[in-house]
């Protein structure tokens, strides 16, 4: 009879009771990035749903980074990463839920504090990271698309310079939906001298953090980001 009356329960409350359950067990058990999560068998059984709304749970968890699944054998509890994010703010970006320019000013409020962070945290590894993300930007002066990827390079190793990876996972994500918004800003600066002025506002945030000289980084970036802005309204994406 537990069978029948759960099956007459509408699809998505079961699938929610397998994420709840999911959750909790979780929370209850103390459970860390990349231990194990009972099976999709010992989840229908427990709960007494069907295998295919746990599947279907599972995916959904699976989906947002929740749980890692592998070919045949038991979820593990996921790693935090910015996959989920960067397609959920890409949504609403296209769907205009929000515009470029207000995820410009988050995205600037973050890398401003993460150049601060970083001047105090970072590492030998990571300067020299920075100066050759610098050099990259440098050599693709001329190729709007990879002096993007360098540049996103660049401010990804001064989130994860921080030391804290909820920085690192929104900035990953802001990065990954403006990427074409940031092409459209590199080919509003249609002379040189002007590429190599982006170059140089990255060189002096680099500067600033080697120094370990917090303000300044944070001043340095929040320039960079007001020069970037300008850009981004005269190719009228902001």
């Amino acid at each position: 009879m537990q069978t029948m009356a759960a099956e007459r329960i509408p699809i998505n409350t079961l699938a929610s009771r397998v994420t709840d359950f999911v959750f909790e067990y979780i929370r209850e058990n103390g459970l860390s990035t990349g231990d194990s999560l009972p099976s999709e068998l010992k989840t229908s059984t427990e709960l007494k749903v069907s295998r295919g709304v746990v599947r279907e749970a599972f995916h959904s968890l699976e989906v947002a980074g929740i749980i890692e699944k592998g070919n045949g054998r038991s979820p593990k509890v996921g790693t935090l990463d910015s996959g989920f994010l960067t397609q959920l703010l890409l949504h609403a970006v296209s769907t205009q839920q929000i515009s470029t320019e207000q995820v410009m000013d988050v995205r600037t409020a973050v890398e401003v504090r993460s150049a601060e962070l970083a001047a105090l945290r970072r590492s030998r590894a990571d300067i020299q990271q920075l100066r050759a993300a610098i050099t990259g930007m440098k050599q693709s002066i001329e190729n709007a698309s990879d002096f993007v990827e360098h540049d996103v390079s660049f401010h990804s190793i001064i989130n994860r310079a921080t030391g804290n990876l909820l920085v690192d996972v929104i900035g990953c994500a802001m990065h990954g939906c403006m990427r074409q918004s940031m092409r459209s800003g590199i080919l509003q600066r249609r002379k040189k001298t002007e590429m190599l002025e982006v170059v140089q506002a990255h060189v002096r945030i680099a500067d600033a953090i080697e120094d370990r000289e917090p303000a300044k980084a944070g001043m340095w970036m929040k320039r960079h980001f007001a020069d970037a802005r300008r850009a981004l309204r005269r190719a009228q994406v902001v």
